[in-house]
């Protein structure tokens, strides 16, 4: 290799390998440093004490996974961690190929300065700068779990000062949003969520038993079907494993007009007994017959006939 070049006096000769690395540097002072250098990396190996600076991907990679489970995003990580948003790609996703075909496998190694600042990175989207984009899911999640509770989305984006239609967009699709709206989201809906709506007026009735309904039917999980909102799976069979809807079951109780499931409606029948309801009193409560009522009452299997539905 061609070591003629000569770098200016003022730099760090024989002092950094950069000079004789980067530089070309063939001045006497690089010369002998990096020979000095190559001579104590060789007496390093084979006294199986050298460290070369570097550290293994993999549970950089896991801690990257958990990370993104929590909800942050690759920028987001970046910006935490203080290295560029390529380099987190490249150990989630790959290093890039260089003809641009695609994405290869992570790389095996990466320096160790890299990987501590990556490792120190917690799951904490309130430390995050309040710009930096963080997954929906959360927010999704807990707007949802209020509504299970009566709280009407137009009320709950006022609560928070964002449109009607800024909230239907993260209600129905998956964006990301600011972690200042996220945990602005996330502090409402630890005020909120052993809270049902409001029920004072007339207008706030309808409003929590439209939004009842609105979340039965899409049959969105209340507030104590996780057990962490922002990391949980989605439930495989929403469809067959019932939620039961305490809230729902208070106000059909109260002769609101709200739709029970089957499960809901037997547990309803056995609280009114608790309560000290009459048959006839049940029965209307819930829009019912009397009969159905002595038969869930007095009868362990329910019988496979249909419910006959009082006429309005």
């Amino acid at each position: 290799m061609d070591r003629t070049t000569l770098c200016p006096p003022d730099h760090k000769h024989g002092n950094t390998p950069t000079c004789y690395r980067v530089h070309k540097c063939g001045c006497a002072k690089c010369r002998a440093a990096n020979t000095t250098r190559c001579y104590e990396r060789k007496k390093l190996i084979a006294y199986g004490r050298y460290d070369c600076g570097m550290s293994p991907t993999s549970p950089v990679k896991v801690h990257i996974g958990l990370l993104l489970r929590h909800g942050m995003t690759v920028t987001a990580i970046a910006t935490a961690a203080d290295v560029s948003a390529d380099t987190v790609r490249a150990i989630w996703f790959g290093s890039k190929k260089r003809d641009g075909s695609g994405r290869g496998s992570s790389p095996a190694r990466i320096h160790r300065s890299t990987a501590e600042k990556l490792l120190a990175v917690t799951p904490d989207l309130a430390s995050l700068p309040a710009e930096v984009k963080v997954s929906s899911r959360g927010m999704r999640r807990r707007i949802q779990a209020l509504g299970t509770l009566g709280w009407a989305q137009t009320r709950l984006a006022r609560m928070l000062g964002i449109s009607q239609s800024r909230m239907g967009r993260i209600l129905t699709g998956e964006t990301d949003i600011p972690a200042k709206l996220h945990n602005a989201a996330a502090a409402l809906y630890e005020q909120l969520w052993r809270t049902p709506a409001p029920d004072v007026t007339r207008y706030d009735k309808a409003v929590r038993t439209g939004a009842l309904e609105y979340a039965r039917a899409r049959r969105w999980l209340p507030p104590m079907a996780w057990d962490d909102i922002d990391t949980d799976d989605e439930p495989a069979l929403v469809d067959e494993e019932s939620v039961v809807d305490d809230v729902a079951i208070d106000l059909a109780l109260c002769g609101e007009r709200v739709s029970l499931t089957q499960e809901e409606r037997h547990l309803a029948i056995h609280l009114a007994r608790e309560r000290g309801y009459s048959l006839e009193a049940t029965a209307q409560r819930l829009n019912i017959t009397s009969r159905t009522v002595m038969r869930v009452l007095h009868v362990p299997e329910i019988s496979a006939v249909p419910d006959v539905q009082l006429a309005a």
